[in-house]
């Protein structure tokens, strides 16, 4: 279900178990070939088609298409929030549908510079509304393992505007993609402590500006990607997305075992 389709006594006569996705994407450069609005396009992807796996039992709220997206700013077209107006953001979205009476709301994040926000934003809502379920995931992590046994790239091929996110919009509106320009860019840091892409972590953090690390704001290699790539990536996100409603549906997600009899 579109919350934006639907009356307000619609949305009143639903059960308040329903779970809520709420989507956060951004307005930023993707090197040559990909348009500014990736992150959004392929956040409302995922949202449109878990609605259909789910055959529009959960609510789904409109893609939020302004990010924090400051390490961006050097490239031309990129719309950026301040840290302190994406958090109030983040937190009067999700705070709204819970004064509804949602309890299970599901925060699903397209950018990797608005993790750290959502995490902060969903904490407060917790103390807003300490009966109710809130969730954060970005979907690269958490449909990893479905996501690694589809790369062809070694660590480092999927950064930004890459082998993964080439191939989800590809899948998805191949028009916005220009194929002539696709190439490799980016640069891998020496340092171990920082060397990570899309589906690895690192052990540290350090803030930098996008065009200290690229040439045309591209980082990891897109070259490997394709249409089919894509659609085997959407699935495994959807069928990630799948299993965490799930058990913020049944409550499941709310059990926990002692740490000595965790095996």
């Amino acid at each position: 279900m579109m919350l934006e389709q639907l009356t307000w006594q619609q949305v009143d006569s639903l059960d308040r178990n329903t779970a809520v996705l709420v989507p956060f994407g951004a307005m930023e450069q993707h090197g040559p070939h990909l348009p500014l609005k990736t992150d959004a396009l392929i956040g409302a992807s995922i949202c449109r088609r878990l609605d259909a796996a789910c055959e529009g039992r959960i609510l789904v709220l409109p893609e939020q298409w302004l990010g924090l997206s400051l390490h961006h700013m050097r490239f031309a077209g990129t719309i950026s929030a301040s840290v302190e107006t994406f958090i109030a953001t983040v937190t009067d979205t999700i705070s709204s549908i819970a004064a509804a009476g949602f309890k299970n709301v599901l925060a699903l994040n397209s950018h990797g510079g608005n993790s750290a926000a959502i995490e902060v934003a969903i904490t407060k809502c917790k103390s807003l509304y300490p009966a109710h379920r809130f969730v954060g995931t970005t979907y690269w992590n958490l449909a990893a393992a479905g996501l690694a046994a589809i790369r062809e790239s070694a660590i480092g091929g999927m950064g930004h505007a890459c082998e993964l996110e080439t191939s989800l919009v590809l899948a998805e509106q191949p028009d916005l993609v220009r194929t002539e320009l696709i190439r490799a860019d980016g640069k891998w840091p020496a340092s171990e402590f920082l060397a990570k892409d899309m589906l690895r972590g690192g052990p540290a953090s350090y803030a930098l500006r996008f065009d200290e690390i690229t040439n045309e704001g591209v980082v990891g290699d897109p070259t490997l990607a394709s249409a089919a790539k894509g659609e085997a990536a959407y699935s495994a996100i959807v069928q990630a997305l799948i299993r965490l409603v799930h058990q913020m549906e049944s409550g499941e997600i709310d059990h926990f075992l002692p740490v000595a009899n965790r095996d």
